[in-house]
């Protein structure tokens, strides 16, 4: 069996997600294959542009796509529109593929049209809720999806009859005979599929996100601590999140928790590290000393990252997974997340972290101070959460699961 996975790009978070799922078919003697609009990497067995020329022209696709938006006030990071016309399917037809599985396919990598013409079983991974909605990649509470979308918040439209109903209307049109599986990697981004009016008829399964295991694990914290300069005695407090002003990741609630741990004494000895961004103009204000890794290129510097810290916080308003979150757990790290989306999944309450009352800072500093307070009860949340990784997020236990449903579709 020859699986394709397609995601617009082999880096950022679901193209380290998909490359995962590649990687671990073929471990366990899977053929798979990888095409992607945008490559930067030689994973063996992913195929991208070839040439200079083509390469220009895909990256150029990304910019192109998103001009329909000046319509409406300009770039919009959070809405892909997929107009463009596109070769997709010669792409797609060299690779001869059993099944296609669809991972992040925004920001222009083909069009709806494009997907209706494959005639093998197609597997659809949802990094986010773009593949059935008008657009968006995250609705933010908006329901349009479940209907036909239009009025669209994100393009603060007041009509129905806008870029999202057109959207999805070719999606409708495209969608409506293709052989499509759904698979939420959580069961929240599960259930909004099956209530929404493009999947809502479909077979909806939760395989969730892989990791490797053994790079992701546990290590002496002072290694990293050394590494990346961090003080031996320190309780470090961890967050992660390429664009940290991105209302999504929460970062204003991680201010406002640890701002409150300032004010209720919470000691002296904490120390908070960002990495996937370089320090802002202007300081964060919590009161505790702020560090900043940049971002990370590779698993083994962020795996030694994820060990030297305490604990790790996912403010997340909205997560179809919860990457880091996994990761983190893989590490022997205990994890605060609020009790929503996807992070619900990952985190088991008071076993191998915290999960807060959604959105309240106050909760989720509750749940800080609550993993940093005792040591021992810390071991205990690090032991359980290497034990929930291990058996749940292993590349090769996630790739079976895959295995298992394309021989069950084709």
């Amino acid at each position: 069996m020859r699986p394709v996975l397609c995601n617009t790009y082999d880096f950022g978070g679901a193209g380290t997600a998909t490359t995962r799922i590649h990687r671990g078919l073929r471990r366990i003697g899977v053929d798979s294959r990888m095409l992607v609009q945008i490559q930067r990497g030689d994973e063996p067995g992913v195929t991208g542009p070839d040439g200079t020329l083509r390469r220009i022209y895909s990256m150029g696709r990304v910019v192109t796509d998103s001009l329909p938006l000046r319509l409406y006030g300009g770039a919009n990071d959070d809405f892909s529109v997929n107009w463009l016309p596109d070769d997709f399917r010669r792409q797609l037809d060299a690779l001869e593929p059993d099944v296609v599985h669809l991972n992040w396919v925004g920001e222009g990598f083909f069009s709806p049209t494009s997907l209706g013409t494959i005639h093998c079983p197609i597997v659809w991974r949802l990094p986010d809720m773009w593949a059935f909605t008008g657009g968006c990649h995250y609705a933010d509470g908006c329901e349009r999806y479940q209907d036909a979308c239009g009025a669209c918040p994100k393009l603060d439209s007041s009509t129905s009859r806008d870029l999202s109903r057109w959207t999805w209307w070719r999606k409708h049109r495209a969608w409506e005979d293709a052989d499509i599986t759904v698979v939420g990697p959580s069961n929240w981004i599960a259930e909004r599929a099956r209530e929404s009016s493009l999947f809502g008829n479909r077979r909806v399964e939760v395989i969730p996100n892989a990791l490797d295991t053994e790079v992701y694990k546990p290590r002496d914290s002072a290694v990293g601590r050394d590494l990346f300069d961090l003080p031996a005695d320190a309780r470090v407090v961890l967050f992660g999140a390429a664009a940290p002003d991105d209302p999504r990741k929460g970062a204003d609630l991680l201010r406002e928790a640890l701002t409150e741990l300032t004010d209720n004494g919470a000691g002296e000895d904490i120390v908070q590290v960002v990495f996937g961004t370089s320090a802002p103009e202007e300081p964060l204000g919590t009161g505790f000393e702020t560090r900043y890794t940049g971002y990370l290129n590779d698993d083994q510097s962020l795996a030694l990252l994820y060990a030297a810290a305490d604990v790790m916080v996912v403010p997340s308003r909205y997560e179809g997974f919860g990457q880091t979150a996994s990761e983190a757990l893989a590490c022997g790290t205990p994890v605060v997340a609020f009790d929503a989306t996807g992070p619900s999944d990952i985190v088991d309450h008071r076993e191998n972290g915290y999960l807060a009352t959604p959105y309240d800072p106050s909760s989720l500093a509750e749940g800080i101070e609550w993993v940093l307070a005792d040591e021992g009860r810390r071991d205990r949340l690090s032991e359980a959460a290497r034990t929930k990784a291990v058996r749940s997020y292993a590349m090769e236990t996630v790739a079976e699961q895959y295995r298992d449903l394309y021989a069950d579709i084709c």
